[in-house]
């Protein structure tokens, strides 16, 4: 079947947004809007909702402002987001840490199908299994009989127990039978530079992080943590080419307090997918290797309900426990 291009489906979504709202959208925004990061500075989540603030601003005559809440994987932020009004005023970006692994890994803390209003999902960021050159292995499947060969001998790195690097890698592990010593560190920038030294000879990783070592040729790529291919990596195999169901994925979504009207995320919505087709907004996810995704309030929210007991089922397997 053809699939109609990416370009042509958010102009398709962006006008089926736009239809006429009713009378209860017609005054939003009445005032500033927030915008929440549950992530300090320095990656794409920052960068990304300061250019969607400024379409945000453009498009509705109101400032929107971004404000930075780390921690706890994004239950402090969380937290601050189900304070506010369910008005629409205030906005939070979220991956999958915040919609299906904290859920899971904090029963009862809150319940995201119920919690969120999702307006949507604008892109994503894959993470890679790397390895180090001196491993002497070309591909995934000379990894897995390395790692057969040498059970609890090599160790992997990543930002914490319960990240999206951890499941990804002991799903994997589970999948191929193989025994790898996880070595968790207070964020990916520790685990690669670990990973660098020569003190772990495998990671997980996205591709800005390792960019630099990927070229001078110490480092390789064997696995995508996605269902599909990359198109900036396209020589790097999927999760489904290894027989692994699902995505681990950064996708990059954002969300309003569950309550708020359906008119108002319409027409958030709707700004939103505007947003997306800003060339600022194409040039930051370009900057971080992300590629564009776009999916629509209800599509967002099929995505969760997915979610949650998709990765249940990885921390089980990861035996990941909530540990801040």
């Amino acid at each position: 079947m053809k699939r109609t291009p990416a370009p042509a489906r958010i102009a398709l979504a962006l006008a089926l947004l736009a239809l006429p709202l009713a009378a209860g959208a017609q005054d939003f925004p009445s005032r500033t809007i927030r915008m929440i990061v549950p992530y300090a500075g320095g990656g794409l989540p920052d960068p990304l909702t300061r250019v969607i603030a400024q379409s945000f601003a453009a498009t509705f005559g109101q400032s929107a402002i971004v404000e930075q809440k780390p921690g706890a994987g994004g239950l402090t932020a969380i937290q601050e987001l189900l304070k506010a009004p369910a008005d629409g005023h205030t906005l939070m970006f979220v991956d999958p840490s915040q919609w299906a692994i904290q859920p899971n890994l904090r029963p009862g803390a809150y319940d995201p199908l119920k919690d969120f209003a999702p307006i949507g999902i604008v892109g994503r960021s894959i993470l890679y299994l790397m390895v180090r050159e001196d491993l002497k292995v070309a591909n995934l499947q000379e990894f897995v009989a390395l790692a057969k060969s040498k059970p609890g001998v090599l160790s992997y790195g990543t930002p914490g127990n319960g990240s999206l690097h951890h499941l990804f890698m002991e799903t994997l592990k589970a999948q191929y039978g193989i025994d790898i010593v996880h070595v968790p560190f207070k964020g990916a920038v520790l685990a690669f530079q670990a990973f660098m030294a020569g003190d772990l000879g495998v990671a997980v990783q996205a591709i800005l992080t390792a960019e630099p070592q990927m070229k001078s040729g110490t480092m390789r790529r064997i696995l995508a943590g996605s269902s599909q291919r990359s198109r900036f990596v396209p020589n790097v195999p999927s999760l489904a080419e290894a027989g692994i169901e699902g995505n681990f994925a950064g996708d990059l979504g954002y969300i309003a307090r569950g309550g708020t009207p359906k008119p108002v995320v319409d027409k958030l919505a709707a700004a939103l997918a505007k947003a997306v087709q800003n060339p600022d907004f194409q040039k930051q996810l370009e900057n971080f290797y992300a590629d564009p995704l776009f999916r629509t309030p209800e599509q967002f929210a099929e995505t969760i309900r997915a979610d949650l007991p998709r990765y249940a089922r990885a921390i089980k397997i990861a035996g990941a426990k909530a540990t801040d």
